[in-house]
């Protein structure tokens, strides 16, 4: 990021570097995520001008295509995903887009790669720096990047002039074991500056500004603390259900799918420690240190931290809306969470008996990601008059993530006229209208900051390890109890509601309640 400063020292422009000659390859180039966002999100950059004329990418997958089919499915996709685009911009885009078929576990298509990537490289001459993106099934991750290694398309430790760098997608592993050996096998190929594990959350403007909000305003930093916040709220709310990605969520879970990743992380940027800079890994460091403070769970009382439900049918409200167990592909005695509520409790000082309550859930009212940082009330309100007793809410800082990005501080004010009764006002800033098109999407981000070398937004592997460390132990204590305590454990709800009652009970008898609907 480059910076103008003025004669007091204030930013006076701020410039997103743009990347330098590269090229960009993409594993599972047929697939949805492809297509939904990462060409639109490649695309998006190139057409800001953040990277340059020196840029080619290869999209490779076991689909039967030719180049000229690929640059037909790039042109819809950036098309679907944008309506002011430049039909000159998109055709000097897909001339630079080219395809490669193969199978993913086979040798040959990685040489025809090889050669396609070399031939591209003298064409836009891209100084042989390369990211590799790897959106395919996670069990494909690790013979992805040992082919990648073993036919020379990348080499181990080779993160500078020229550049070799992997992106790889999340699920990173299913449980500690699991991704304790898929770091074993990626490091065999790849030195850990090399590999880039999204979490495309990160990527969002308003998670990115938690820092700057806590650690650049000075009366915020003095009160993050026990002292004076009462407990932190997050909430990740889908309205979609499964749809059709049974194959994938049943065998998984919301556990899994929510809260090892994107949950997590939101919590470790409310919760850390300021870091001594912001360079990569002195952010990362301080995210791991608040991880390992996280307190395990009590697995003989698993239930005082942990709620799971699944939706049923969407009852009069919504009928058209199946029950879970009624989806395509998911047995009827199926016990995959798809909604929780947690508690966790942070032991060191400044989080000392202050709760980060999580909760996620698909089938929901609406969709919503939130983080709420409360604070404690008033211990004296000088307000009360007479017989009248006030009780000001609390004051409440809301970082919003979907489906708009806002940042709001709720304050109490006095409500116009005599009497002296307060109301609660809301400080907004919303992004999209005060920076309009400036704001890049989450993946632009994230691919942007790997073709520049900085992996601060991406996962380093003692995190990962540290995130599955915590939650291994409650998905063993689950495989390990009958299928009779699984059902008395897994609460229903109904589809289109806002969870299960006993994720309400759940916050309700700490004396609280969710702040998730308006």
């Amino acid at each position: 990021m480059k910076i103008t400063m003025n004669e007091t020292g204030n930013a006076r422009s701020c410039e997103i570097t743009s990347s330098g000659p590269c090229g960009y390859v993409i594993f599972g180039a047929s697939g949805d995520l492809t297509r939904r966002k990462l060409l639109p999100a490649v695309f998006s950059l190139f057409r800001a001008k953040k990277i340059p004329g020196a840029f080619f990418l290869i999209g490779f997958a076991r689909t039967q295509m030719d180049d000229d089919s690929f640059r037909k499915r790039v042109a819809a996709a950036v098309n679907a995903a944008y309506d002011d685009v430049d039909q000159v911009k998109i055709n000097d885009f897909i001339r630079r887009c080219f395809y490669v078929n193969g199978d993913y576990t086979k040798k040959d298509g990685y040489l025809r790669l090889k050669a396609k990537i070399k031939k591209c490289e003298g064409q836009f001459a891209t100084d042989k720096n390369l990211v590799v993106h790897i959106a395919t099934p996670p069990s494909l991750y690790a013979p992805i990047v040992t082919l990648l290694g073993t036919t020379g398309l990348v080499q181990r430790g080779c993160d500078t002039s020229p550049f070799q760098r992997v992106i790889v997608e999340k699920p990173f592993g299913r449980d500690l074991a699991g991704s304790m050996r898929l770091n074993k096998e990626l490091l065999v190929h790849l030195c850990e500056h090399q590999i880039y594990r999204i979490d495309h959350y990160l990527g969002k403007e308003t998670v990115q500004n938690i820092l700057l909000f806590r650690f650049a305003n000075q009366f915020f930093e003095p009160s993050w603390n026990h002292q004076y916040i009462d407990h932190i709220q997050i909430t990740a709310a889908e309205e979609i259900g499964i749809g059709h990605r049974a194959g994938y969520f049943d065998p998984t879970g919301l556990l899994r799918d929510m809260f090892q990743n994107h949950m997590l992380q939101l919590a470790a940027l409310v919760g850390m420690e300021p870091p001594v800079d912001l360079s990569a890994d002195r952010v990362r460091d301080e995210k791991v240190r608040f991880m390992k403070a996280i307190r395990p769970f009590d697995l003989e009382d698993i239930q005082t931290q942990l709620i799971r439900g699944q939706y049923g049918n969407g009852g009069h409200n919504a009928p058209s809306l199946k029950a879970y167990r009624e989806e395509a592909d998911v047995a009827d005695t199926s016990c995959t969470e798809t909604y929780f509520a947690m508690k966790l409790q942070v032991d060191n000082v400044r989080w000392q008996n202050v709760p980060f309550y999580l909760q996620a859930g698909k089938r929901l009212a609406k969709k919503l990601t939130r983080i709420t940082v409360i604070f404690k009330k008033v211990p004296y309100c000088m307000f009360n008059t007479g017989r009248s007793v006030l009780s000001p809410a609390p004051n409440m800082l809301i970082f919003e993530i979907q489906p708009q990005q806002e940042i709001s501080l709720h304050l109490q004010a006095k409500v116009p006229g005599a009497k002296m009764c307060l109301t609660s006002l809301a400080m907004e800033l919303d992004y999209r209208k005060t920076f309009g098109s400036k704001m890049d999407e989450d993946y632009s981000t994230l691919i942007l900051d790997c073709m520049l070398g900085d992996q601060t937004l991406f996962w380093r592997k003692d995190a990962v390890e540290t995130s599955w460390a915590l939650l291994s132990p409650v998905l063993d204590h689950w495989d390990t109890i009958s299928q009779q305590q699984k059902n008395n454990m897994l609460h229903s709800y109904p589809a289109g509601g806002w969870g299960p009652e006993a994720g309400h009970r759940f916050i309700e008898k700490d004396g609280r309640v969710w702040i998730i609907a308006e």
